[in-house]
């Protein structure tokens, strides 16, 4: 952030800004993410993606997937306190984001996703029958990918989707008023709200405003929006762009049917991106559901927002399938 050019009132906001910044709690959490052991993996495309180990190998582990225009480090707040309740945790760079290689052909379709989240698995958790997998937004969406091609129950004993939906991300999303006609939000909603628009190269007032609006529910701090905006800025504008056009077209219904062991859904209950609505529909899909939970309060950063209710949330849905932390099993 830059204070040249600013006068007045555009001055007086952004020093608002950096001593709320500044005074957040989380700032100094949040800009120094963990650091796992680096586990490499080849997907079966070639792609070369990079994933990360947290905690014991004894202890029930719990994967993670970020989604669209987010790194592992999105779930930090997330895995300091899964690794305090005593589970491994693993997580990922999606192809094409933060340490992960992009794709030689460029293909950022979902099918690919689904089968990043198999070479993950894989690598990670491959024999182990201890296993809990969470997907946030595009993460989740993988997931639903993955399921549509891979046995679920040989791999993962429940599952969680966070902040995400299955089909009709452009037509349910709330960013952008219901007036419109649908084919012309449709339309604006592929090119601005899922990606071909990119983020002003700097963080600026507005900048921070419209991310709060699109992401964020009314108690976000500085601090959570400020990570996130620089994370998405990092996103090169290829894949970007690449998996904005996948989203605006996106069908993982099939996926949804075949997600057959206890599943979470969780969302928040301002979130714009991805709005209740999907979650329920999700929910209604699924073959053995264990909870749909709507965060008040809360946007689409729910693993930044209210990473406490969100690991209850997953300790929980271990707990229902026989896992507890610190190693050992319930029961």
């Amino acid at each position: 952030m830059v204070l040249l050019g600013l006068t007045g009132a555009g001055l007086a906001v952004e020093l608002r800004h950096r001593r709320r910044l500044a005074s957040d709690p989380l700032r100094s959490v949040l800009a120094t993410p963990l650091s796992g052991e680096a586990v490499p993996v080849t997907s079966s495309d070639g792609t070369l993606i990079h994933a990360e180990l947290f905690g014991p190998d004894k202890a029930p582990t719990v994967v993670l997937v970020p989604g669209w225009t987010e790194t592992l480090q999105i779930f930090d707040l997330v895995t300091r306190r899964l690794l305090d309740r005593g589970f491994r945790v693993a997580s990922y760079d999606l192809r094409g984001q933060g340490k992960s290689g992009a794709p030689v052909d460029g293909d950022q379709s979902i099918e690919r996703y689904g089968e990043d989240v198999e070479a993950v698995l894989a690598a990670v958790a491959d024999g182990r029958e201890d296993v809990v997998i969470a997907g946030h937004s595009m993460g989740g969406m993988s997931i639903m990918a993955w399921a549509a091609a891979f046995d679920v129950a040989d791999r993962v004993r429940a599952a969680g989707l966070l902040n995400t939906g299955s089909v009709g991300l452009v037509d349910s999303s709330t960013l952008l008023s219901g007036r419109i006609p649908a084919g012309a939000r449709e339309r604006i909603g592929a090119k601005f709200v899922l990606g071909a628009a990119p983020p002003p190269p700097i963080s600026t007032p507005l900048s921070r405003s419209l991310l709060r609006y699109a992401a964020f529910g009314p108690t976000a701090t500085e601090g959570q929006i400020a990570f996130f905006e620089r994370m998405s800025w990092e996103c090169s504008a290829a894949v970007r762009i690449a998996a904005g056009t996948t989203l605006a077209t996106l069908d993982v219904t099939a996926g949804v049917a075949r997600l057959n062991v206890p599943t979470l859904v969780l969302t928040g209950a301002q979130d714009r991106l991805t709005p209740p609505v999907l979650s329920q529909q999700m929910a209604e899909m699924l073959p053995n559901p264990v909870e749909l939970k709507i965060l008040p309060q809360t946007g689409h950063m729910s693993p930044l927002e209210r990473p406490g209710e969100l690991v209850e949330a997953l300790a929980s849905l271990a707990e229902d399938v026989g896992l507890t932390g610190n190693g050992g099993a319930a029961g």
